[in-house]
């Protein structure tokens, strides 16, 4: 079979890769149907952010199996599932040598756990072996491209589960980042509630122009300190109830503590792209103001508040058109390397593109 591995940090490539000869009792193996390209594979890809070389990225995907291990019995041949990237490790060990989280059945804060497409190579590729305990199966009529976006929607699900208070009528949100975490959460909160008082705050146009639909107000907003960007902040400081981070920029983690009124919330949600510094002032006000700042990671599995099914009941009522016209992109695994570096290039404003999901055809 064909994989694009990263060879090395800003070298991608096609190259042949052997698929094992013995399937492990306790894995399905999948014909990988689409991948979607998460903001988390650029720096993985181009920034040294990857845990070891050569590694086949990929962890936003959907897949057909095709051989069920021996040991396997709640999944069969032909079933068409997406797969929870992050494998506790502690799951297949006896009970007194799991972490206190899986005993808590909180698998995604695992003290010791691999993750499909980082830290063991993942689903940029044709054939992919997934422990069953990952896989979750698809159930609802869903087109294959839609449901490789059941993983990333499920993470925007975790933020709002974690959260319910967000769908207050009363609160003023703030949504600092558009990209498809960004989109698919403001789709979430008009489909809950239609009265919601949400604004958007971007540096992409075309990414606000997507999401103006489900915002009452969209900003342009480049936290370069020009003019524009100085009055957006006097403008909105201390003004919103909940403010959730998501675009990774790590000035806009600073800038969060600013926008969020006294006694609000602050939701970090996206990846930060570069160390966050703050100043004695900066500390004093999340004193002052009693800020509640809470991080999110990944999404709820296989426990009460699944984040899975929500996503897929929401992938599944949401017409197709509306969810497609965020795949800007698909292309086919043999011509990805070119294009990641496309992606690459536009992230450092050599190249335009007009780009918020691209999938990766593996079929």
């Amino acid at each position: 079979m064909i994989a694009l591995s990263l060879v090395k940090n800003k070298k991608l490539k096609i190259i042949e890769k052997k698929i094992p000869k013995i399937l492990h009792p306790l894995k399905c193996r999948l014909q990988i149907l689409y991948s979607a390209i998460c903001a988390s594979d650029i720096p993985r890809a181009f920034d040294n952010m990857a845990y070891a070389y050569p590694l086949v990225m990929g962890h936003e995907f959907v897949g057909r199996i095709i051989q069920v291990g021996k040991s396997v019995t709640k999944f069969n041949k032909n079933d068409t599932v997406s797969v929870y990237p992050l494998i506790p490790q502690c799951i297949h060990n006896n009970k007194k040598n799991r972490c206190e989280n899986c005993d808590n059945k909180n698998y995604n804060l695992c003290n010791n756990y691999s993750y499909y497409g980082s830290r063991t190579d993942g689903s940029f590729c044709e054939i992919l072996d997934v422990y069953a305990w990952n896989l979750y199966k698809i159930s609802k009529k869903i087109n294959y491209n839609i449901c490789s976006l059941i993983e990333p929607t499920a993470v925007a699900f975790n933020i709002l589960d974690k959260f319910p208070n967000l769908l207050s009528k009363k609160n003023r949100v703030l949504l600092i980042g558009s990209g498809f975490i960004g989109q698919i959460l403001a789709r979430i909160l008009k489909k809950k509630n239609s009265k919601i008082n949400l604004t958007t705050l971007d540096r992409n146009s075309f990414k606000l122009n997507k999401i103006k639909k489900y915002s009452a107000d969209q900003l342009l907003f480049k936290n370069k300190n020009t003019r524009e960007d100085q009055y957006i902040l006097s403008s909105l400081s201390n003004k919103f109830d909940v403010v959730i981070e998501s675009s990774g920029n790590y000035k806009n983690f600073i800038s969060s503590l600013n926008f969020v009124k006294k006694s609000g919330v602050v939701i970090f949600s996206g990846n930060p792209n570069n160390d966050v510094k703050l100043s004695k002032n900066q500390i004093s006000s999340v004193l002052r103001k009693e800020i509640i700042i809470k991080g999110v990671w990944n999404s709820s599995y296989k426990k009460k508040m699944n984040n899975w099914l929500s996503a897929e009941n929401f992938l599944a009522n949401t017409h197709n058109g509306n969810l497609e016209q965020l795949i800007t992109h698909t292309i086919d695994l043999e011509n990805s390397p070119a294009f990641f570096n496309k992606i690459y290039l536009a992230k450092n404003k050599k190249t335009k593109l007009n780009y918020i999901k691209g999938l990766i055809k593996s079929f």
